[in-house]
């Protein structure tokens, strides 16, 4: 087998095995000298943002971090940080951006996926639950759809155009579709450009092109890194109001970032998967014993009946 390729002061890569195997290592920070230029990871809740930190620990080697400081090392002896900035701003994002950050890498995820990804991990730390377990029911989900879908959209509108226009300078900013890192055909492909864009960043050393594969497989394909949510409906429901104005935030960002070929395909891919959603003519309302799943009837909206659809079924490594 290959040796892990080490740094002085520093910690050892994941290791190649011969057979095309590989062996992921526990990632430290740099030490002393080992000077970073770390990476902004950022993402809007619930889009894969755990999964894809521990991807870029494996590939690298090196512990990420958080804007809240989560794992308390120097932001200049870790790899990446991650932040969910603007659509969450109560972080030291504003102080450290200035000071360490020239470069980030956005994962985008369809929001149709993406905030009841984030509402499950609401659920579970609204009711004492351990993270990435358990689904919320779905009467809970439509009461948080109906009175919080409008503002996430908004938020991730707004989330999208800051990385933009953040980096003009398209070399300084990776894209990376939640849902073509995950998918079984380009996942690898996709997992190859991340870690050429690491590889670019001052002090990081990446592991051979030729492991990246087998890393991605065990952490992103096969889930060790992601969720493992049970219980609860992994399908949820929208009202067809909810589709539409979903596209419509599509076609304002592909109108305002017309010139960006590579997030213009991104956002098509999305307006295509939100517009193939079938509508159903259900609703869930509450009555005087609370909400039920008994409660599902047609209700007058905007003169039409109330149109359900169900998200088609995705990967649940959801993560904030």
């Amino acid at each position: 087998p290959s040796s892990p390729q080490t740094d002085i002061g520093r910690r050892a890569l994941s290791i190649a095995l011969p057979d095309g195997g590989c062996e992921i290592t526990e990632p430290k920070p740099t030490r002393g000298g080992h000077i970073i230029a770390p990476i902004w990871q950022a993402s809007f809740p619930g889009s894969g943002s755990r999964m894809t930190w521990n991807f870029v620990q494996a590939l690298t080697g090196i512990k990420t971090n958080s804007d809240r400081k989560d794992n308390g090392f120097r932001y200049t002896h870790v790899v990446a940080s991650k932040t969910h900035w603007p659509a969450i701003t109560d972080t030291d994002f504003e102080a450290l951006d200035p000071k360490y950050f020239s470069r980030a890498m956005l994962i985008l995820r369809n929001p149709v996926h993406a905030i009841p990804s984030y509402f499950n991990a609401l659920y579970e730390q609204e009711n004492h639950l351990a993270t990435h377990t358990i689904r919320a029911p779905e009467e809970d989900w439509i009461k948080y759809r109906d009175s919080e879908f409008v503002r996430r959209l908004g938020l991730y509108e707004e989330m999208t155009i800051y990385w933009m226009e953040k980096y003009p300078d398209r070399s300084s900013l990776l894209l990376v579709p939640y849902e073509a890192l995950t998918d079984t055909d380009i996942g690898p492909t996709v997992a190859a450009q991340i870690a050429d864009f690491l590889r670019q960043g001052k002090g990081v050393s990446v592991i051979e092109p030729e492991t990246v594969p087998c890393i991605w497989e065990k952490l992103v394909n096969k889930g060790e890194s992601g969720s493992q949510r049970t219980g609860g409906p992994s399908q949820r429901p929208y009202t067809q109001q909810n589709l539409v104005d979903a596209v419509a935030m599509f076609h304002r960002l592909i109108g305002r970032f017309h010139y960006d070929n590579n997030l213009v395909s991104i956002l098509r891919v999305y307006v295509e998967a939100v517009s193939n959603i079938v509508p159903q003519n259900v609703y869930l309302i509450a009555n005087k014993g609370g909400w039920s799943d008994k409660s599902m009837v047609d209700l007058p909206f905007r003169g039409e009946a109330v149109q359900e659809a169900t998200a088609p079924e995705t990967s649940d490594n959801e993560s904030q």
